[in-house]
């Protein structure tokens, strides 16, 4: 490391003029790559919301759990990234958290990714001036779609660095056949960390077979095969042998059952997500720049094969297809609208014929351009290009902002697209004229530029600025991130001990943080990690019946909006029967996010008839109470039981609980039956409702024992309700009052824990003697006190 900087001006002075300009501009596009991440990095860490899902399985695999979704629960292939989550996984048993260890990836792998895009645009265009080539870099170190991803968690950034590392290093092993085909580990890399990795690597056999047949070396196929084959059988071998299934669980959950695919539904899912994206990036104004990358300006019928091919697609795309009547100016002789039935047969199938006009398009032009020089990088990117496009289709595009897909279609797109100027600058521009940018008197500086640079300068500012806008907007307002959700869990967290409950089954559709937050067992309404939902997207109703209300049975649900209506859950008798809806958690100043569900028999018990320990006006039952473990130091907490009914009441009431040791201490804290989620007014009398309440013991009240008593307010009037059966004969706090048959013993804090260890003990001996299901209950008298 001291020897760093000698290095580094030894290889400075190594290089010529024109690799000290490359050098230069490589870093200043880094700089602005790296100042461009720092922004999802430093105002508030952004990860996107299924990132916690990876880093999850990483620390579970690290913790010894295996790849499972919850500690105890079944090998699930949850995650479409695997290399990334060994990767994170490998540096997490360094002692290296998973989510900076992503963060360092991102930033390190995007940088590293920008100079292979230099090389492969300045491969493209191996003749004239290479102006246009710096416009790659640069274009991906502004635009959100490729820094976002890289910066949310996820593994775009790995995806996108070894695309482009395998495609350089492939073109090189073409160039020297001494090389060894590296660029196949590559490509294995590659499938590793996306399943559609795999496309790729397809193309980059298929090119290095056509590679082989140019020159002539078919023993190169055959040793690329063998170098890619081996690892990759292996690894998906030990994929089927752990999991037992072809694909990763994600595949079987969204595109399993293809219901995804639309390829002629032009204003629905995948295509609008295409067109949007063009549109919103300015990418749609600058497409003509393809077609002269691809089949070039030079020559003249490539040039008006280019401008033919470039006015049918803009007649196909921006034309409805919607038969138009007789012109004015057409004799109406001619009859215009009864004649050509071929066109209204075109027009009512005007979408079908759009897209397949423009796959034909495509088609055409990645083989037109292998006739020039420079195809074989010119012609994988286009492939890549056409491909990610495709499967962006296939996926219907993705629920997330900015366009999550084209982070990985601009590693080839915007090299492409910086080739297509470069081309029409050579045809329109001789490389030697220059312009005088200022005004001579002004300065003596930068008088002469080149009206090249002008003219790529013109391009870039405006959309620079429109980048830098999106980034802005994003910043402020990103897609949903781990924290946002990670708001829901600390809310039913609270919840759950509120309730006093263990064991949690949750089902939710935001499994990221549930899964690294919670621990608790996981039903996905997505199928992301479940199994059985991944199998049943199609949410049919019967197994919907069986698989969630009788065998998994949540505890909490969340279920709103969207995913309400495909599931259709909310229609199962069951969800209307054993679940409840309780207030939302605050996402902004204003704004609850709505659709939390707890099912009722947390709180809620059948009445069997069992006679009441009091009976209160307005037919309150107070039926039992139970004070478990009652022993608490001061500044503690006493957990209080009960277990209440009405009997056709109409009004809500309120409970007091008060502590008092006749000395003059007393402690005082309103409860609500119900909890507040299940008014009584609602209650049925066939149902007696439980509650769980932990009672708070001041820090400032003396040792001693402590009577506990209860008094009921009416919610209306907040008039207490006289007692029915018979109660204290001299009320200690209000007329009314219940006095516990129970005490509490507020003692010092060593004679607490004292009480715990015997309890303790007590839950130890029942485990011994085989008393299982006694053990739990005398294990939490411990933690009571």
């Amino acid at each position: 490391m001291d020897r760093l900087p000698q290095r580094a001006q030894h290889w400075w002075q190594g290089l010529d003029d024109p690799g000290r300009r490359r050098a230069s501009w490589l870093v200043l596009c880094g700089v602005v790559y790296i100042v461009h991440y720092l922004v999802y990095c430093l105002p508030q860490p952004f990860f996107i919301e299924d990132a916690a899902i990876t880093f999850t399985y990483s620390e579970h695999l690290i913790r010894g759990e295996g790849l499972v979704t919850y500690p105890g629960g079944e090998r699930v292939e949850g995650y479409s990234n695997a290399l990334w989550m060994f990767i994170l996984a490998g540096l997490y048993g360094l002692g290296l958290p998973t989510w900076t260890a992503a963060k360092i990836l991102g930033a390190i792998l995007g940088v590293a990714t920008l100079p292979l895009a230099f090389d492969l645009t300045r491969r493209m265009k191996p003749t004239g001036s290479q102006d246009a080539a710096w416009i790659a870099p640069l274009a991906l170190a502004l635009t959100p779609p490729f820094v976002i991803w890289n910066a949310s968690g996820l593994e775009n950034s790995l995806f996108c660095f070894l695309l482009a590392a395998g495609t350089w290093r492939l073109l090189r092993e073409d160039e020297d056949h001494t090389l060894r085909p590296l660029s196949a580990l590559l490509f294995v890399l590659l499938t590793m960390t996306r399943p559609e990795g795999m496309m790729y690597a397809a193309i980059a056999l298929l090119a290095r077979s056509m590679f082989a047949v140019a020159g002539r070396k078919p023993r190169s196929v055959l040793s690329w095969i063998a170098v890619f084959f081996v690892p990759w059988a292996a690894y998906n071998g030990w994929r089927y042998w752990y999991f037992a299934w072809e694909f990763p669980n994600t595949y079987y959950a969204k595109l399993g059952a293809g219901k995804t695919f639309r390829p002629f539904g032009w204003t629905i899912k995948g295509w609008k997500y295409i067109n949007n994206y063009l549109l919103t990036h300015g990418i749609a104004y600058v497409l003509p720049l393809l077609f002269f990358a691809l089949g070039g300006l030079k020559n003249s019928r490539r040039r008006r094969l280019s401008v033919v091919l470039i006015a049918l697609l803009a007649f196909m795309v921006f034309y409805d297809g919607k038969f138009i009547g007789q012109p004015e100016w057409l004799p109406e002789a001619i009859n215009w609208p009864n004649k050509p039935s071929w066109w209204r047969s075109l027009s009512s199938n005007w979408v079908t014929a759009r897209v397949w006009t423009i796959l034909g398009m495509a088609s055409l032009m990645g083989l037109i351009t292998l006739s020039r020089s420079g195809w074989r990088t010119r012609g994988m990117l286009w492939a890549y290009c056409a491909s990610g496009v495709f499967f962006a289709l296939y996926a219907g595009g993705d629920w997330m902002d900015e366009w999550r897909w084209f982070n990985i279609i601009s590693v080839s797109l915007f090299p492409l697209l910086a080739v297509g100027l470069g081309e029409l600058l050579d045809f329109m521009i001789p490389a030697d004229i220059k312009r005088r940018l200022i005004p001579a008197p002004l300065s003596r500086w930068g008088q002469e530029v080149s009206l090249r640079v002008i003219v790529i300068a013109a391009v870039m500012i405006p959309f620079a600025i429109n980048e830098i806008n999106r980034a802005t907007r994003f910043s402020v307002n990103p897609e949903t991130s781990v924290r946002d959700i990670h708001r829901r869990v600390r809310y039913m967290t609270w919840v759950q001990n509120r309730l006093d409950v263990d064991d949690i089954v949750l089902l939710d559709v935001d499994m990221g943080a549930h899964m690294y937050y919670s621990g608790w067992d996981i039903v996905d309404i997505a199928g992301l990690v479940d199994v059985s939902m991944a199998r049943h997207s199609d949410f049919n109703k019967k197994f919907i019946g069986e698989y969630l209300f009788e065998e998994r049975l949540p505890d909490f649900a969340h279920v709103h909006a969207g995913w309400a209506r495909s599931s259709k859950i909310p229609r199962q008798k069951s969800w209307k029967k054993d679940y409840i809806e309780i207030p939302g958690y605050p996402i902004g100043g204003r704004k609850l996010h709505v659709g939390n569900h707890i099912r009722k028999d947390l709180f809620i018990e059948r009445h069997t008839g069992e006679e009441p320990a009091h009976r209160f006006e307005g037919g309150i039952e107070l039926l039992s109470y139970r004070l478990p473990s009652p022993e608490v130091a001061p500044g503690g907490q006493v957990h209080l039981r009960t277990w209440w009914r009405t009997v056709s009441r109409e009004e809500g009431f309120r409970t007091l609980v008060w502590l008092d040791d006749g000395e003059g201490n007393r402690s005082v804290t309103a409860l609500e039956p119900g909890y507040g989620w299940y008014a009584p007014e609602e209650w049925s009398s066939r149902e007696k409702v439980a509650g769980r309440f932990w009672i708070q013991v001041p820090g400032t009240l003396p040792p001693g024992t402590y009577q506990v008593g209860i008094v009921l307010l009416d919610d209306t009037t907040g008039e207490v309700l006289p007692l029915v059966t018979a109660g204290s004969d001299e009320p200690v706090f209000l007329a009314g009052e219940v006095i516990l048959a129970q005490t509490v013993q507020v003692v010092p804090q060593e004679s607490a824990r004292q009480h715990a260890e015997e309890d303790r003990a007590a839950a130890g001996a029942l485990a011994v003697g085989g008393d299982c299901e006694a053990v739990w209950p005398k294990w939490k008298d411990a933690t009571r006190h």
